[in-house]
């Protein structure tokens, strides 16, 4: 196997310079936070859900049920902290309900 030369950069290392210069991180992020809730959520309860998508580190959700709507209210804080914890840094400020 070859060893490394000093000159080589790891591939992630390329995708994150390469997702920084073009100014595509915030939106890769956003995408990222986006496909975690609809994963977290399943299929039943995004049924429930009209539109998905952030806006200045908020995510914003446009509900069509008020049961949903409240529950989700409850489970604010508890939601906006898991998709952080599973991004790895803390990047949503506020989970808005419409």
């Amino acid at each position: 196997m070859k060893k490394r030369d000093s000159e080589e950069e790891r591939l992630t290392d390329v995708v994150d310079k390469f997702l920084s210069n073009y100014g595509l991180k915030k939106r890769f992020q956003d995408q990222e936070i986006i496909n975690l809730f609809t994963k977290q959520m399943g299929p039943f309860l995004m049924k429930k859900v009209k539109y998905v998508y952030i806006k200045d580190r908020r995510l914003i959700l446009h509900l069509t049920s008020a049961p949903f709507k409240n529950e989700m209210q409850l489970q604010k804080s508890k939601l906006i902290d898991e998709l952080n914890q599973k991004i790895g840094h803390q990047y949503l400020i506020d989970l808005v309900l419409k």
